[in-house]
């Protein structure tokens, strides 16, 4: 599939250039003005966008792909799976689904099927193996394992310290997890990240201090999450990232501009912060609303923030074809109007999954009995029996 891409102007990971793009097959082949013969040859789709700005799609790097796990009252309160709409409406283009506190209920085979889904229906899916437990419940017999047969899952995680719905992790099952996740990583050629969250508990990163000094690790293997849970946390978050390890910001509260600059009056390493939706409660799009809020509302400039969503993201996940809008890397593309923020076009991996505001999924099998198929789409009506 080809596909053309005009009259925009593209982010080169540092400014707005008034650029074409064209994508051959699942990858950008060139970026400016296609010859006019090539136009002719080719069987190529000209989307037009004029008054734009491209973007590389946005990258979730924590979300409860499989649904959450439920924790205000029972099982009714778990929340459903997230649908393919609720991450193409915001240009997400790239998700890691996680495990939480629910190791019992929501499984691993479960995760990886609905990774495997996204795959198929034209996003890019993986996940982690485990939870919040330490050691974690993996799919085949160990974390190493999994990395290595498995191919969606890409590290462990997300593994529960200073929180009061698991006990603090031994040092030792702790330690093994993450170099068994490096080990994994390094012979699988995979990422081999280990995701840590942090609760609100007294000791903070206090474990994760203890394991560096212990035993030898990589800071730059890990990726914490949740750090905008107090200033407190995000202090020590700040000092983790100057020792090289990547934070996250979560979504959950919707107050990701405030914890933003906190971390920027602590002088927080910029390259090492990512953002992620925690999508449960929400969908992964809110990437999109918060970032759309944080430049439109809170006045950040967009050239500053969007690494945070985009190529600080695959640097954290050593994904080397994600967050860039380069030759060679994934066409992974968001395109949106300039003065509204409105969502216009979306293709992920050379695919259109939205065109012209609308959604468009190619891979849509024609029927479901379902009053919402896995697109998020609601059906006019059911099929017949």
């Amino acid at each position: 599939m080809f596909v053309y891409l005009q009259n925009g102007q593209y982010f080169d990971g540092t400014q707005f250039l008034g650029q074409d793009i064209f994508v051959s097959g699942t990858s950008i082949s060139k970026i400016g003005t296609l010859e006019v013969g090539t136009l002719k040859d080719l069987d190529i789709e000209s989307l037009d966008c004029s008054g734009c700005y491209l973007i590389p799609g946005l990258i979730d790097p924590h979300l409860h792909l499989a649904g959450g796990s439920g924790e205000i009252g029972g099982f009714h309160s778990q929340s459903m799976s997230i649908l393919l709409s609720e991450a193409v409406a915001g240009g997400v283009t790239t998700l890691i689904g996680t495990i939480g506190v629910d190791t019992t209920t929501k499984s691993m085979p479960e995760l990886i099927a609905r990774c495997k889904a996204f795959n198929e229906l034209g996003l890019t899916a993986y996940c982690y193996t485990g939870g919040y437990d330490c050691p974690p419940k993996t799919l085949t017999d160990s974390v190493r394992n999994d990395l290595i047969f498995i191919p969606e899952v890409i590290g462990v995680g997300e593994l529960a310290i200073a929180d009061r719905r698991a006990p603090e992790p031994d040092l030792q099952d702790l330690a093994k997890a993450c170099i068994d996740a490096y080990v994994g990583g390094m012979l699988a050629n995979k990422p081999g990240v280990s995701h840590i969250h942090v609760g609100d508990g007294v000791r903070r990163m206090q474990t994760l201090r203890d394991l560096m000094e212990k035993h030898v690790v990589l800071p730059g293997n890990f990726h914490i999450t949740h750090i905008g849970r107090s200033e407190a946390l995000i202090k020590e978050a700040v000092e983790m990232a100057r020792r090289g390890c990547y934070v996250d910001l979560d979504l959950w509260d919707r107050d990701f501009s405030y914890w933003y600059q906190v971390y920027l009056d602590l002088k927080g390493p910029l390259d090492q912060l990512t953002v992620s939706s925690d999508a449960s409660k929400g969908p992964p799009a809110d990437l999109w609303y918060e970032l759309k809020a944080g430049v439109l509302t809170h006045g950040f400039k967009l050239e500053d923030l969007l690494k945070h969503f985009t190529s600080n993201t695959a640097q954290a996940l050593k994904l080397s074809r994600k967050g860039r809008l380069v030759v060679g890397c994934d066409a992974d593309i968001a395109v949106f109007h300039k003065e509204t923020f409105e969502m216009k076009h979306v293709i992920s991996r050379g695919q259109i999954l939205m065109k012209d505001g609308k959604l468009n999924f190619i891979n849509r099998p024609p029927e479901s009995r379902r009053e919402f198929d896995v697109y998020g789409i609601r059906k006019e009506k059911d099929p017949p029996i």
